[in-house]
């Protein structure tokens, strides 16, 4: 409190008593001031010494409408225009005969009392607009070039000094002047006489107070408006220093004129609009920090009004002509007069309200009253108090400013306040979390124990329905006792403690399916992933699963800003280190963000649709840093951005990764010394059979030794019969090798083929149903799951693995595969049904018919109807595929019986290339022909053609077969397809197709009256 009042006390004082003071010396100055009477004045009785340099003030000689120079008053007495008198300083609107606009004469006799021989100097404050000056008939200065002739004349109102060097008790001062842009002109500031080095010490003391002036403005603006910038919610401060730039600009362009200092190239005209777009909006910035700073003050339809009366007339001001809008001075200096009354006004009805800030309220107040008051006295008494004004306006801007700083530094106090009260809180939470985590943990691990115990048989024989309970609980409690860890791991990453799993890894591996993943997030983005790392990289010491999630972080960074292009990744090792870059060609980062980019919620400039909260890339570089590495960026931007970090390289090899699969099997005694295989651990295509292999065949692949002899252990115990390879290559290999395997367990990360190119590479010789894969992954995210279903894979089993869900998936996805297996075989036993009993009497009567006739071709007829009969009813033919040659024999029969049975009704062609080892679904092409044959052109009179193609396209065979008989609409197809029409024959072939081979049967458009086509396109890589 006590500080307060001694602020409001040292305020007011500089208030009230710099303008007593000055007043004071003003009238002080003007007592006994020699006055110019008729044209001359008698400065005998001045003492330079004393009190400076003379005013030249009171009644001088003008002569309107001319130019005069001293020689013109020396040498044509007679001839002179007639003179008039003037008041000096004044404006010569009175004496001139029409408007202000024009040229005059001014001439005033200077009696020194005294002989002097000296350098003297004469200072002109301001004539309005051009003038020329002359000492005793010598040219002293000038500002513009005054003329008559309007184009020549060139205005320039700018203070200036000029020297001459006098002799005699007498001097004749001449000033010629002009106007041709404002509302008043002639001499409206004060003409000063005196010796030279007086008034270049009155000079000097006039351009620092306009200094002084001028930086009281600019600064506290500057500092404002940079505050305005760094919290765009301080409004008050936005308009208060936008008040105090147009302070400092009115400071430039009035008094001393500095701006003609510092741009003397500049245009007048510019000058006099830049003082009347200072003084129009001025006080607007006043009324608006007003408002800002004292919320309701002033209601929002007056400050609408205000706005725009007062923008209205900076427009005017830059639009019209100087000449024009000069008229308007009394109205602006009005509006700005009452401008001064309304705030304060407002500051009076808020000190009534009791603010915090009331000792600076007031003293901004007294500014603002005491500013008021000296227009008051310049307007009544004639007193040139305009320094004064300034004076009290520069005393307001610095309450105003301590006044900002005071409530900032309040708010940063309460924020300082509220962040201490936050983080206690926040470290008691985190407190409360840990200890209850470590609490937990003790009593969480006796269930489990105990669970296991009684699942043992440690409490006597348990029955099922009790072995089931036990078991869920003690696979609830692991559950849980996973998260009890994690959050413990939360807080020792909150306190820096967070350790990481390091051990060797082949980076080339991880790297790979990482790239894969990110590859499916990309959807429709035209960008490539580009895999540029070395297979033979040394391997690196580093946590697997932050390894992943650095990749993870800064691949998923470029997806984001990247529209198109490519994203790289690329390695390299030197030095004990491997360098790993992510580059892409995105938007790129501006040079000066780069030091801010990896800190927590940082995040470039979002566009639409993107969402994120800056924290990826600073957990990122906390795991490369934790890992012993460390991260750093290069970007342009429109160019692109790389990412770089550093792992050290380990010569160690890469160990078991599933030490934690490895112990739970063990603890569940299925890895028994006796019915271990004897070479441990297995190489690859090393299998183990046991008797009771009929639950299923099944392929393990998996890079870790380890990994496979557990895996083999797991399912050789339930029975199947599992072969283990170490890589995909095996792998495909052992497919072809042996085709009756029904499913493929596979890691995902493995080197050379990861698990998901296996998946891909599978898929294009067998389908879902036909042979299933379950893919080992640690991953959960959903990409991952997504990339994985996309690539073909049946299942996911997440690692480390579980025993019985192991055991319980394979076991469900055999059985899948062996339903539809079994379903595919029931259609073929359905479609074999389908032979109608009268097309067996057709082919006989032909054949009885043909015995008289030709036996020959009786006979011949008879063995392709055993052909035929053969070749559909041979139950063997229900595996999965036939060669090529053996269906299109059924083909050759069957059309050899209708052709003998229609003669040349029946025309068959058929054209097919080179397709040595090429196989096909068993009756596919037969029933296609017999359709043609018997829903085509025999529905025709003239009976017709039936086309049989088979082609190579390079990846698959080509089936079609065209008729040109009566025609299929595919409104009757799509029908035939759902059931609701026809026989079953197409329906059957359509659904072998996809349900084992991924193919569809397909009608395809032709002509109106061209017949049908119809037919299937096989992957050739089912023929493998």
């Amino acid at each position: 409190m006590i500080k307060k009042w001694l602020v409001l006390a040292v305020g007011l004082l500089l208030i009230l008593g710099v303008p007593v003071i000055g007043i004071t010396n003003i009238l002080i100055d003007q007592r006994d001031l020699p006055k110019a009477e008729d044209g001359r004045i008698d400065l005998s009785g001045w003492n330079d010494e004393d009190r400076g340099a003379a005013p030249l003030e009171g009644t001088w000689e003008f002569y309107p409408n001319v130019l005069l120079t001293p020689d013109d008053f020396a040498h044509n007495q007679g001839v002179l225009p007639a003179r008039k008198l003037l008041t000096v300083p004044g404006a010569w609107n009175s004496a001139m005969s029409n408007s202000s606009l024009g040229a005059g004469t001014y001439r005033l006799i200077i009696d020194f009392g005294r002989k002097v021989d000296e350098d003297y100097a004469l200072k002109i404050d301001n004539i309005r607009m051009s003038s020329q000056a002359y000492l005793n008939g010598d040219k002293v200065g000038s500002s513009g070039y005054p003329s008559l002739d309007h184009t020549l004349d060139e205005q320039k109102n700018l203070p200036y000094i000029g020297f001459s060097h006098l002799s005699g008790s007498q001097v004749e001062l001449v000033i010629q002047v002009t106007n041709y842009s404002y509302v008043s002109g002639g001499i409206v500031g004060s003409v000063t006489l005196g010796p030279e080095s007086i008034i270049l010490r009155d000079k000097q003391v006039d351009w620092a107070g306009d200094f002084s002036a001028f930086f009281g403005f600019f600064l506290p603006g500057l500092l404002f408006l940079l505050l305005h910038m760094l919290h765009k919610r301080e409004r008050p401060a936005l308009y208060l220093g936008l008040f105090c730039m147009l302070g400092a600009l009115y400071m430039l362009t009035h008094g001393e004129k500095l701006i003609g200092f510092f741009l003397p190239t500049m245009p007048y005209w510019v000058v006099l609009k830049l003082q009347a777009i200072s003084a129009s909006l001025i006080y607007l910035m006043l009324i608006s920090y007003m408002n800002e700073l004292m919320p309701g003050s002033i209601h929002r339809y007056l400050m609408r009004a205000y706005t725009l009366l007062t923008v209205s007339g900076a427009i005017t001001a830059l639009i019209l002509p100087p000449e024009v809008f000069s008229i308007l001075e009394p109205v602006i200096l009005s509006a700005g007069f009452l401008s001064l009354v309304y705030a304060a006004f407002i500051t009076i009805r808020w000190i009534q309200k009791q603010p915090d800030d009331l000792d600076l309220v007031t003293i901004g107040l007294m500014s603002i009253m005491m500013c008021m008051l000296l227009s008051l006295v310049d307007l009544i008494f004639a007193l040139d108090v305009n320094w004064l004004v300034i004076d009290e306006l520069v005393l307001f801007v610095l309450a105003q400013t301590i006044l900002i700083i005071r409530r900032f530094v309040r708010a940063f106090a309460d924020v300082e306040r509220l962040s201490n009260r936050l983080l206690t809180l926040d470290g008691l939470k985190d407190e409360f979390m840990a200890n209850t985590s470590h609490e937990l943990r003790t009593p969480l691990h006796g269930i489990i124990n105990i669970a296991r115990s009684m699942l043992e048989g440690a409490a006597g024989p348990v029955s099922p329905k009790q072995k089931e309970n036990l078991a869920m609980m003690m696979t609830t409690g692991q559950r849980l006792s996973l998260l009890v860890d994690d959050i413990l791991d939360f807080s020792k990453l909150k306190e820096g403690r967070l350790r990481l799993s390091v051990r060797p890894l082949a980076l080339y591996t991880v790297v790979q399916s990482v790239v894969e993943v990110i590859a499916y997030t990309l959807a429709e983005k035209p960008i490539r992933m580009i895999l540029d790392c070395p297979e033979d990289l040394p391997n690196v010491k580093m946590d697997e699963d932050r390894l992943r999630q650095i990749l993870y972080n800064l691949l998923g960074n470029s997806v984001k800003y990247t529209e198109r292009g490519e994203i790289r990744v690329r390695a390299s090792a030197s030095d004990g280190w491997v360098t790993v870059e992510v580059s892409d060609t995105g938007i790129g980062i501006e040079r000066e963000r780069w030091p801010d980019i990896f800190r927590r919620f940082e995040r470039i400039e979002a566009r639409e649709g993107m969402t994120g909260n800056g924290l990826g890339l600073s957990i990122t570089r906390e795991l490369v840093e934790l890992g012993g590495g460390r991260i750093w960026l290069d970007s342009e931007p429109g160019v692109g951005t790389s990412f770089f970090f550093t792992l050290p390289i380990s010569s160690e090899q890469p160990g078991p990764s599933e030490s934690r699969l490895l112990r739970l099997v063990e603890d569940a005694g299925l890895l028994e010394p006796e019915s271990t295989p004897p070479s441990s651990p297995l190489h690859p295509g090393e299998e183990w059979n046991p008797p009771n292999g009929e639950a299923g065949r099944v392929l393990i692949v998996d890079d870790d030794p380890v990994n496979r002899r557990v895996l083999l252990n797991l399912l050789t115990t339930a029975g199947y019969e599992a072969t283990a390879v170490e890589g995909g290559a095996e792998a495909l290999r052992m497919l072809d090798e042996q085709p009756g395997i029904e499913l493929v367990v596979t890691d995902w990360m493995m080197p050379g083929m990861s698990g998901l190119e296996l998946c891909r590479r599978i898929r294009e010789r067998r389908s879902l149903a036909d042979l299933p894969v379950l893919l080992l992954t640690a991953r959960s995210l959903p990409e991952d799951i997504q990339a994985g279903f996309d690539a073909g894979a049946s299942d996911f089993l997440g690692k480390p693995v579980d025993a019985g869900e192991l055991r319980a998936r394979v076991r469900t996805l055999i059985g899948m595969r062996r339903a539809a297996e079994e379903a595919v075989s029931a259609e073929m036993a359905f479609l074999q049904a389908q032979i109608k009993p009268h097309f067996l009497y057709n082919a006989l009567n032909v054949i009885i018919a043909t015995c008289p006739v030709d036996p020959d071709q009786a006979t011949e007829l008879l063995i392709e109807l055993s052909h035929y009969l053969r070749g559909s009813f041979d139950f063997q033919n229900r595996d999965r595929l036939v060669p090529l040659g053996k269906e299109l024999e059924l083909v050759g029969s069957y059309i050899a019986l209708e052709q003998a049975r229609f003669g040349e009704r029946l025309t068959f062609e058929y054209e097919a290339d080179d397709l040595v080892g090429i196989f096909v679904p068993p009756l596919c092409i037969q029933p296609l022909v017999e359709n043609a044959v018997r829903h085509g052109v025999m529905q025709r009179s003239s009976g017709g053609i039936v086309r049989l193609s088979v082609r190579d396209h390079g990846s698959s065979v080509s089936v079609r077969v065209w008729d040109n008989g009566v025609g299929l609409q595919p409104e009757r197809f799509h029908e035939i397809m759902n059931g609701r029409e026809g026989g079953v024959g197409l329906r059957n072939i359509h659904r072998r197709l996809s349900a084992l081979h991924g193919a569809t049967l397909r009608l395809e458009e032709t002509a109106e009256g061209a017949g049908t086509t119809i037919g299937f396109d096989l992957p050739k890589a089912l023929s493998i």
